[in-house]
C-alpha cells in the first residue's frame, strides 16, 4: 500500500514531468511554475482555477487519436463509459456503446467492414479487451494499452492502489466517478462485476489481441495480463519500461507495427 503524498511531493511529482511525461507533456516550465506557486493544498477547485489560467500550451498537443490519423489511419472515437460524454456510466452492460458504434461503423461505405480493430488506453484498455470477446467476428484485432481484467477491480488492489504515485492525487474519486459513485466503499461494492473472469468471458474465443504495459504500473496489476495469457486464445504481449501505460514512445510504435500485420 502506497501512502497518500504530501502537497510539496506531489508538485516536485509535477516538475519531473514537465515537457517530459503526462498529464505535463506539453505544459511549458515557467508556467507550471506559475500555477504550482499558487497552490497550497490538493483542493480540486483550487487546482482546477490554477491550471485553467493557463493557455499558453505548446501548440503540438496530439490526442490519441490524432497521432493514429497522422499516421494514415481512419480512427472513430468514442468516449469510454463513465467519460467524457458517453451517457451510460461504467457497468458490465456498458460494452453495448461500443457495439452500437460498430453497428454504425460497418455500414459506413469509406469503411471495409472486414478491416476494423480497437484499442483501448487505460480504462479504456478493458473495453477494447471486452470487446475482442465480445466482437470476436467483427473485429480484426484489439489492443489493450494498460487496462485492467480481474484483479485490478478486486477491493484488495482498488485499496493497494489508492495512493499509486503515478497518479498525481484523488485515483480513488476519479475511478468512483465512472461508477457514478462518490466513496471508496461505494466504488469496491460495483467494481468486481466488471471482472471478466467473473464474467465467464476468458476462455470463450477473442479477437487477435496484443497486451502492451509499462512493466513498473501501480495503478492496474500486471497479474492481469498474465491472467488472461493462461486463458482463451494465444494473445501477444509487450512489456515496456516505466509505470502505466510507458513512459515510452516505442510503446506506440510497437500498436503501430502490430496493428499492421493484422489489417494490411
Amino acid at each position: 500500500m502506497f501512502a497518500p503524498r504530501t502537497i510539496d511531493e506531489i508538485k516536485d511529482d509535477i516538475r519531473s514531468r514537465v515537457g517530459k511525461r503526462a498529464p505535463f507533456l506539453h505544459a511549458e516550465k515557467d508556467e507550471a511554475e506559475q500555477a504550482l506557486a499558487n497552490l497550497d493544498s490538493i483542493e480540486s477547485e483550487k487546482w482546477a482555477a490554477a491550471w485553467g489560467g493557463i493557455d499558453n500550451w505548446k501548440e503540438e498537443r496530439l490526442t490519441f487519436a490524432e497521432a493514429f490519423v497522422r499516421e494514415g489511419w481512419g480512427c472513430f472515437v468514442i468516449d469510454s463509459p463513465g467519460t467524457g460524454e458517453c451517457p451510460m456510466p461504467a457497468s458490465p452492460d456498458a460494452h453495448r456503446v461500443h457495439s452500437a458504434a460498430l453497428d454504425y461503423l460497418v455500414k459506413r461505405r469509406e469503411v471495409d467492414p472486414k478491416r476494423i480493430a480497437v484499442v483501448g488506453a487505460s480504462f479504456g484498455g478493458y473495453w477494447a479487451n471486452k470487446m475482442a470477446h465480445v466482437e470476436h467476428e467483427r473485429l480484426r484485432a484489439a489492443v489493450n494499452w494498460g487496462g485492467g481484467i480481474h484483479y485490478f477491480f478486486q477491493p484488495e488492489w482498488q485499496e493497494k492502489s489508492r495512493n499509486a504515485p503515478s497518479y498525481l492525487f484523488d485515483l480513488i474519486e476519479a475511478r468512483a466517478n465512472l461508477f457514478g459513485k462518490k466513496t471508496f466503499e461505494e466504488l469496491i461494492a460495483v467494481m468486481p462485476a466488471l471482472s471478466l473472469k467473473t464474467q465467464g468471458w476468458l476462455d470463450r474465443p477473442c479477437a487477435p489481441m496484443l497486451l502492451v504495459n509499462g512493466k513498473e504500473d501501480k495503478q492496474v496489476p500486471l497479474e492481469d495480463f498474465y491472467l488472461l495469457l493462461e486463458h482463451g486464445e494465444p494473445k501477444a504481449m509487450r512489456l515496456f519500461s516505466g509505470g502505466h501505460m510507458g513512459a515510452t514512445p516505442d510503446i506506440f510504435k510497437t500498436v503501430l507495427t502490430w496493428l499492421h500485420s493484422k489489417l494490411d
